[in-house]
């Protein structure tokens, strides 16, 4: 038995291999039914043929449906399910593909650009993806990553989940990362796996908090408000900017913190 939530979690699935609703919902009915026409689906699901005939089509090219005959009617017909995994297939290839030629192109393009040195590039990002994009760029650190922030609401917004495999997918690319934090249970779970994440965690005086982070990678500074309504997140390019956090400020901070004691 199909519930709703089940229903939820097919579409979801669906539309991740570009099918629309309408696409989904003849998909889904032609399963329960097997083969059929055009003009029965269309009836049954109660759309007009011309709508109908273009989301088979489309079904067909995705792979999601073929065609057969009875005697002379043409017939068409949802694919087993299994077929699904093809279509996966087909989208990790294409992954692949893309990933082989983005650094090439990267570079192109970087030859197109012409950036003026003197001025600063500002990047602003809100909402939690806001969030998961900013960390998605610090993946490309040369030199370490260094980080001040109020974790147990930055872990909140983004998902502890998410974070950790973060830290582990930056641990694979061997950059190392210094964090400093508040005391609180999310700052000993991450020094618990430090060697595996690459990271120094050390911890502030109890008492002190605040609603923003700072993380500084190459000559990027990401400054996070995690005030809600007003999640931000501005990022800016900039050397001297960066060289004062990493050099002055942010080794200030960390002398004034404390190791964790295990």
């Amino acid at each position: 038995m199909i519930t709703g939530t089940d229903i939820v979690r097919i579409t979801s699935l669906l539309k991740q291999f570009g099918c629309n609703q309408r696409e989904i919902e003849i998909y889904v009915h032609s399963l329960k039914i097997g083969p059929s026409t055009v003009q029965e689906i269309a009836q049954q699901i109660k759309c007009n043929r011309v709508t109908a005939h273009s989301a088979i089509d489309q079904l067909i090219k995705k792979g999601l449906f073929y065609e057969t005959r009875k005697g002379k009617r043409r017939l068409v017909v949802a694919d087993n399910p299994e077929s699904l995994h093809h279509l996966l297939q087909k989208k990790e290839n294409e992954l692949k593909l893309i990933k082989t030629n983005l650094d090439y192109v990267s570079q192109l393009l970087s030859r197109v650009q012409s950036p003026d040195a003197n001025r600063p590039t500002v990047k602003f990002y809100e909402g939690v993806d806001g969030f998961k994009k900013m960390l998605e760029e610090t993946l490309d650190a040369k030199s370490g990553i260094l980080v001040f922030t109020y974790v147990d609401l930055f872990s909140k917004l983004v998902g502890a989940d998410y974070l950790e495999n973060y830290f582990k997918r930056r641990a694979v690319k061997n950059i190392y990362t210094k964090i400093i934090f508040p005391p609180c249970s999310f700052a000993n779970r991450v020094n618990e796996k430090s060697k595996e994440y690459k990271i120094e965690v050390r911890l502030l005086p109890q008492g002190l908090e605040w609603k923003a982070g700072i993380f500084s990678w190459n000559n990027w500074i990401a400054l996070k408000s995690f005030t809600e309504g007003k999640i931000t997140c501005t990022l800016i390019e900039n050397a001297d900017i960066a060289f004062f956090y990493r050099n002055v400020l942010f080794p200030l901070c960390w002398e004034q913190a404390k190791p964790i004691e295990n």
